[in-house]
């Protein structure tokens, strides 16, 4: 019988050198491994972003302004009408009472498909639909502000989510949370709606660093020692256009009343063109918008509904004998 060949045991030191070994590579791949980890996360929250975006444009062709059209804002909708209610809050961790039939979220989460419980809070375990809108799988809550109303020609608003852990990033609070048209507000927003927050080169805009500690603008941008973390904010840019209703009256006794909103019993935005005005144009109209035209000598009621069209694009009314 041939002798047997004595068994090889690893001594200390090789399990001590494979034991490095393999530390070294999972300390070389873990971060590789992480970020690509973080990267799909913010691939998924990007399409939800985009998702709730679409459902937001959806909207802005609702004659429910209370209920679902996001772009319901002061001065846009009759009296009685609430105002779409914005995030009062930049703060991730911020997290609303309740639900109101007005809020934005609830806005968005009705042209999904859902139905809000109005006076329920939006909590995981209460709405749990309803929560999956306003808190992102960072379990931080996102934001939504309106930009300017005085632009001409469109209406801006964001849609920010935070995709870093909890406490890791400061965002600035509101300069005045009562007041969204605050300049210090919109100062605010248009810095957030023009930084490329993907860009590796990005730097913190001036509301930012004017609002935040030196570490935690470092903690954002980085250091000689650490890299940057801007792109953990992942930011919705929306636009409701806004157009131009031209009334051109020819006729001799008529006048032309023009309501935007909803009907003209109703509506808080109207325009008139006396008979035989001319052209007259009415500027500055939210997309989306039911436009009414009534001819007579006065006023809805006493006057008929001659054109009615939800506005798309620059538009015409003509009233002629």
């Amino acid at each position: 019988m041939p002798p047997t060949e004595p068994r090889h045991a690893f001594t200390l030191i090789e399990v001590i050198a494979v034991c490095a070994l393999l530390g070294i590579m999972l300390a070389v791949v873990a971060p590789v491994v992480g970020r690509q980890v973080t990267l799909a996360r913010l691939a998924a929250e990007a399409v939800s972003l985009q998702a709730m975006a679409t459902a937001a444009q959806a909207s802005f062709e609702s004659t429910d302004l209370e209920g679902t059209n996001l772009a319901a804002l002061p001065g846009t909708i009759p009296a009685g009408v609430d105002p779409t209610a914005f995030s009062p809050s930049t703060d991730p961790a911020y997290a609303p009472a309740t639900t109101r039939t007005f809020d934005w979220f609830a806005k968005i989460a009705r042209q999904m498909g859902d139905s809000p419980q109005p006076g329920v809070a939006p909590a995981p375990a209460l709405q749990p639909r309803i929560a999956a809108v306003l808190i992102n799988p960072s379990r931080n809550t996102r934001f939504m502000l309106a930009g300017p109303s005085d632009e001409p020609t469109q209406q801006r608003f964001i849609l920010v989510s935070l995709m870093a852990p909890a406490g890791q990033l400061a965002i600035p609070p509101l300069p005045n949370a009562a007041n969204p048209q605050d300049p210090a507000n919109l100062a605010f927003f248009n810095d957030t709606w023009s930084t490329v927050w993907t860009n590796p080169g990005a730097a913190l805009p001036p509301s930012w660093t004017a609002a935040l500690t030196a570490q935690q603008v470092r903690d954002w941008q980085g250091s000689g020692t650490s890299d940057g973390r801007m792109w953990l904010l992942c930011v919705q840019r929306i636009v409701c256009p806004k157009f131009t209703v031209t009334v051109n009256n020819t006729h001799p006794t008529d006048s032309c009343y023009v309501y935007y909103n909803l009907n003209g019993t109703t509506a808080g935005s109207s325009a008139s063109a006396p008979a035989n005005s001319g052209a007259s144009v009415i500027s500055g109209i939210l997309f989306g918008r039911l436009i009414q035209a009534y001819r007579g000598q006065a006023p809805p009621p006493g006057s008929q509904l001659f054109s009615q069209f939800t506005l798309r694009d620059h538009s015409e009314i003509t009233l002629q004998d």
